[in-house]
């Protein structure tokens, strides 16, 4: 429940997922409701098709300081060249029709994962590429999706590195990939996982990497806290993020929002209404 999370004002949830969240049975509306009613500062609902759009923006519209990508995640590799060469045109149109809204802020997430071998190697890697020439044409960020592909996800953005940079999101991996894509003009997305107890690795990270390269997330409904990780998650647990991560850094809790909030505008150069 809300009210057992430590939601504070300010606070912004930079990555969940409207549509899978319905499908685990999560009483959406009310969820979102709760967080703004709370003090949530911004929550963004991130794409992984093109065919919830219609649904997605027509709930983004119907929120203050909630806003929307659009893109195609790497398990749709699963599709043909000509298949997906067909998506990215939609995806397209997609972007013209919610351009004029101000609720589109990135494309994402887009990415490559090896670890569930989504398609061929090189079906993921057009799909991804595509999207950051998409993101360079029109100006935005991009939500990147990164599972056991360091080396591979570096060597492409190094190719074709977008302008306006974007967002490592559910960082998984080590201080010096951290690095090495804050470089390239990323921030670096923690999300329940880095609550773990065996995931040393990323908590490193979280703790030693500038507080100017974090943004803070939920990807629900995964990854939930420690805390509460035997429910699905939603963006009213991000607050047990945030805190693990102040804490960790050794940082007061209200610097650190105000931190991340910074952040996120400086990235996303959207208004708060």
């Amino acid at each position: 429940m809300i009210q057992d999370s430590p939601i504070l004002p300010g606070m912004i949830d930079s990555h969940f997922h409207y549509i899978e969240m319905i499908k685990k049975g999560i009483d959406t509306v009310k969820v979102i409701e709760e967080c703004f009613d709370s003090g949530m500062q911004a929550l963004v609902d991130i794409s992984t098709s093109i065919f919830n759009y219609d649904a997605r923006l027509q709930f983004a519209m119907k929120n203050n300081n909630l806003f929307i990508t659009v893109g195609i995640s790497p398990g749709k590799a699963e599709n043909q060249i000509q298949e997906l060469e067909k998506m990215v045109e939609t995806l397209e149109t997609q972007i013209n029709d919610a351009k004029e809204t101000k609720k589109l802020i990135a494309i994402g997430e887009t990415g490559l994962d090896w670890y569930w071998k989504h398609g061929t190697p090189e079906r993921q890697i057009f799909l991804f590429e595509k999207q950051l020439e998409i993101a360079q044409k029109f100006d935005l960020p991009v939500i990147i999706h990164n599972r056991e592909a360091d080396k591979e996800i570096l060597n492409v953005l190094k190719k074709k590195t977008p302008s306006r940079g974007g967002i490592i999101h559910c960082f998984s991996s080590d201080y010096n990939f951290a690095s090495k894509c804050i470089d390239l003009g990323f921030l670096i997305s923690f999300a329940g996982n880095v609550t773990y107890k065996k995931n040393t690795t990323l908590q490193e990270a979280a703790k030693n990497i500038p507080v100017s390269s974090i943004l803070v997330e939920t990807d629900s409904p995964y990854l939930s806290p420690q805390q509460v990780r035997e429910l699905p998650n939603n963006p009213a647990f991000v607050g047990y993020t945030y805190a693990y991560i102040a804490e960790s850094r050794g940082e007061d809790i209200n610097n650190f929002i105000a931190s991340i909030k910074d952040n996120f505008i400086r990235l996303f150069q959207c208004e708060f209404a």
